[in-house]
Formats: C-alpha cells, sequence, structure tokens
C-alpha cells in the first residue's frame, strides 16, 4: 500500500486499513492481527477513523504504529510480537456509532518521520461457535498533508490484577498512573481531550479522576450506569490540563449477583468477553513519546 493508491482530493485523501477476507474460526474468543505497511514519502495527519464493520462477530478493532517490521502481511493469529506494537491510534467496540474524529488542533501521524508500519488487531467474539462467519473488517483513515498544529497522543490507564468474587453487589477495583510515572514521562503538561471508559459483562459504574497534591482535583469522565453494549467516549470541552506529577485514577466497579450478570464462580481480569477489564482510553496532544501504557498489576507499575 503507497500514498500513490489514494483517491486524492487536492491535499486531503483517504486510506483503507481492512483486514484480508478471512472465515472466523469456531472458538469463542479470538483476536487476529494484520500489519500494513505505508509508504514514507510524505508526512500525513490522520483527522478521522471510519470504522468498516463487516462481521456481526466484532467485538472490538484497534489500530497501533508500530516501528518495526514484522515481515508478513497476512491475517494471523495475535502473538507475542503483534503486542510490541503499543502505540494505539483508535479504538472501537461493539455498539459504537458514527466516525472517530480527532481534535482540531491536532492529527494521528503516520508516513515520513512517524510510523511506517500499521497493526490492525480484531477481537473477535463467537459464543455459539459458528463456522460459517466471516470478516473483512478495519478502518478508513482520513488524511492529510496540511499538518495540524499537534499530533495525537492516546495513553491506556488501568489495572491488570482483577478478582471479582461470585454472587457479589460490589466490588471495586481501581488502577493508577502514579504521579512518580507522569513525572517521569511527561516533559511538559498535556490536554486531555476524550476519554473512553472500558469494562466487560459486570461492569456497572466507573470514573477516572485527577489527582493533584493527593486531592481530587478534577473528575475527567464518570459512568454511573454502564453499559458494556454502548460505549461512550467523554468529549473534554474544553481539554482538561494534565501536568507531570499529577495522577490519574480509574475506579471499576462490578456486580456478579443480579440478573443477567449472576456468576457463581470468580471472574478474573482477561481478554475474553467472559473475562473482566478495567482500562480507560486516553486522547490527549501533544503526543508524548512513550506515554501510550501506564497500566498497574496490583500495586507494580508496568510502564514506568
Amino acid at each position: 500500500m503507497s500514498f500513490g493508491d489514494l483517491k486524492t482530493k487536492g491535499s486531503d485523501s483517504t486510506v483503507d486499513i481492512i483486514l484480508t477476507y478471512v472465515r472466523i474460526p469456531p472458538v469463542r474468543t479470538y483476536y487476529v492481527c494484520q500489519q500494513f505497511e505505508i509508504s514514507d514519502d510524505l508526512t500525513l495527519h490522520v483527522t478521522r477513523f471510519e470504522p468498516i464493520i463487516n462481521s456481526s462477530a466484532i467485538h472490538h478493532m484497534l489500530l497501533f504504529g508500530c516501528e518495526f517490521d514484522m515481515e508478513t502481511r497476512s491475517p494471523h493469529p495475535c502473538i507475542g510480537l503483534d503486542y510490541r506494537c503499543r502505540s494505539w491510534m483508535v479504538k472501537w467496540d461493539v455498539g459504537m456509532e458514527g466516525v472517530i474524529d480527532m481534535p482540531d488542533v491536532a492529527g494521528v501521524r503516520i508516513g515520513k518521520g512517524s510510523f511506517k508500519y500499521l497493526l490492525l488487531q480484531i477481537h473477535w467474539n463467537n459464543p455459539q461457535l459458528r463456522g460459517d462467519l466471516t470478516d473483512q473488517s478495519g478502518f478508513r483513515l482520513h488524511v492529510t498533508t496540511r499538518l495540524r498544529p499537534y499530533d495525537v497522543g492516546n495513553v491506556q490507564i488501568g489495572q491488570n490484577k482483577i478478582n471479582i468474587p461470585g454472587m457479589t453487589s460490589s466490588t471495586a477495583v481501581s488502577g493508577t498512573c502514579p504521579g512518580l510515572c507522569t513525572q517521569l514521562m511527561l516533559p511538559a503538561p498535556i490536554h486531555l481531550t476524550e476519554v473512553y471508559l472500558h469494562m466487560h459483562g459486570l461492569g456497572v459504574k466507573a470514573a477516572i479522576d485527577i489527582i493533584k497534591d493527593r486531592e481530587v482535583w478534577t473528575r475527567l469522565a464518570e459512568e454511573r450506569d454502564y453499559d458494556y453494549q454502548r460505549p461512550t467516549w467523554h468529549h473534554l470541552r474544553p481539554a482538561a490540563i494534565f501536568e507531570p506529577g499529577n495522577s490519574l485514577r480509574l475506579t471499576c466497579w462490578y456486580d456478579s449477583n443480579a440478573g443477567p450478570r449472576v456468576r457463581q464462580n470468580a471472574t478474573y481480569f482477561g481478554q475474553g468477553s467472559q473475562a473482566e477489564m478495567c482500562y480507560a482510553f486516553i486522547r490527549y496532544y501533544p503526543r508524548v513519546m512513550g506515554f501510550d501504557q501506564c497500566i498497574q498489576n496490583g500495586t507494580i507499575n508496568l510502564n514506568c
């Protein structure tokens, strides 16, 4: 794939990052990855991501920037090498509607001087173990050579240690990107523009706060009636200013004792839809190299 393939309209173009047509395997949870190479002749900003959904089995899609060539362009089960692509650009979950626009003053930089390789990750959920499902989904990238003032960055905050007892009405889990980490990782303040809170089927409530001087300074986003099937991007207008040394604290609440949520046994962290997660995905500018994950496993900080 090269920029010569784009349908050019002046300095604005589109390019499709689409999974090669494949059959979905008859397993409940499956992650498929495919890497794409783009030309580095031009520097581009992606200003809009347009989801292209061609299967009802999709749970979520993520597009990452990669700094290395995997030397394969075919769809394959996601493996350890794929997870080295940590600079995520956009996330789509089942239930989301419409296009995903970047802030007016910023765009996702690709091409010359940035990412030459993109990785598409798709999570399929196939609880009926059907063998007749296929997929060819992905994203249409709206790009421009008219660069905006800033580059978009994205950071994932959360907790990988989750233990939700069976038959309990309220279990809280928290994950923090502590000030110690942000002091090391951020050279200057950044502007937070969007927040997406993510749990699975047991999630009932979530909130994320900026902590300054050990006090809650700003509540960025909150969902008091979380619905796994209706994910929401919270648009921060105006953008929230986040300074080095501040902390981000995410808290997720779960219910394993009501209606369809009833579970007899404990539920733990995992990528499958029957496991649980506690993550916040935050869009910001200007992008800071390496500030794409700030996740805890218990009290251990994994990324600083």
